[in-house]
C-alpha cells in the first residue's frame, strides 16, 4: 500500500491542511484537502472517496473536486459513507445553496458524483482492497475503515474518542501493519476532549492497550496546531509503541 498524506490536521502552522489520505492513485480516505494539493491530472484519477464523518475538515474539498472534474471526465466519483453521513453532506453542502448539487450535474443520468451508503460492519471490495466499515465514538455519526490486501491491512480511525468495536476488529486482523489515529488535545484538556469526542495522549495510550500483544505502527494525526509541541512531548512519553506524528505531504508505504 502507498498512502499519501494530503492533509492530516496535524502540522504546525502555517503548513496546515485538513484531513485527507490518498490510497494508491484513485482512492481517498476523507477529503478535507484535495484540490489545493493534487494537480488537475491527479484529481482526474480519483474514483472513490470514503468519508468517515461529515465534519467540514473531512469533506470540504469534495465540493471543489466535483467542480474541477465536471465536464472533464464521464465517470462519476463514488462517495461512500454511512446513510447519516451521506444525508448530511447532501443536505448541507450539495444543496444548490452552499454548492451546486453535483448528483444531478451535468445530468441525472450522468452526474459528477454518486453517493453510496454503507452500513457499519459492512465489507466491500474496491480496486483489489477489502474495505470494512467500523463504527467509532465521536460527537456525530462516524466510522473508521479497515483496509486489507492479500497480506497487509491498515485501519483509519477517523475522529474518535475512547471506543471499542474498532479495536475488536484490530485484534482479529493478523495482517494489521498500521493504524492511523487521532490525538487532538493535550492531557490537560481531557474534559474538552471528552465533550468533543477526541483523544489526548493519555487516552490514546489507554486505547492502544486494547490491542493487547499486537503492535502495529501508529501514525498520529489531527493534532490541534496550537498544542502541537505539548502533544508531541506527551506522546513521546508513551512506552513500548512505535508512534509517528505524520506530516502533510508524507508518503507512507505499508
Amino acid at each position: 500500500m502507498r498512502i499519501r498524506v494530503l492533509g492530516c490536521n496535524g502540522s504546525q502552522l502555517p503548513d496546515f491542511n485538513t484531513t485527507s489520505f490518498l490510497l494508491g492513485k484513485n482512492i481517498l480516505i476523507d477529503a478535507g484537502t484535495v484540490t489545493s494539493v493534487l494537480t488537475l491530472e491527479e484529481q482526474l484519477l480519483i474514483d472513490y472517496i470514503f468519508i468517515t464523518h461529515a465534519h467540514l475538515d473531512h469533506v470540504r474539498d469534495i465540493m471543489f473536486l466535483a467542480d474541477n472534474l465536471c465536464y472533464q471526465r464521464t465517470r462519476p466519483v463514488i462517495i461512500y459513507g454511512t446513510k447519516g453521513v451521506i444525508t448530511a453532506i447532501h443536505k448541507h453542502l450539495f444543496n444548490d445553496i452552499i454548492w451546486p448539487d453535483f448528483t444531478k450535474i451535468p445530468s441525472f443520468k450522468a452526474p459528477m458524483i454518486r453517493f453510496k451508503a454503507i452500513r457499519p460492519g459492512e465489507k466491500i471490495s474496491v480496486e483489489g482492497y477489502s474495505i470494512r466499515t467500523i463504527a467509532v465514538d465521536h460527537v456525530v455519526e462516524t466510522v473508521g475503515y479497515a483496509i486489507e490486501t492479500a497480506n497487509k491491512a491498515v485501519i483509519f480511525f477517523g475522529d474518535t474518542g475512547p471506543t471499542n468495536k474498532v479495536w475488536q476488529v484490530a485484534k482479529r486482523t493478523k495482517s494489521l501493519k498500521a493504524i492511523f489515529i487521532e490525538t487532538s488535545l493535550p492531557d490537560g484538556m481531557k474534559h474538552i476532549a471528552d465533550i468533543s469526542g477526541h483523544l489526548t495522549p493519555r487516552s490514546l495510550e489507554a486505547e492502544l492497550q486494547k490491542l493487547k500483544g499486537s503492535k502495529p505502527n501508529v501514525y498520529l494525526y489531527h493534532i490541534k496546531p496550537c498544542y502541537y509541541e505539548t502533544i508531541r512531548n506527551e506522546v513521546a512519553a508513551i512506552k513500548d509503541r512505535k508512534i509517528q506524528i505524520i506530516e502533510d505531504g508524507q508518503i507512507i508505504k505499508i
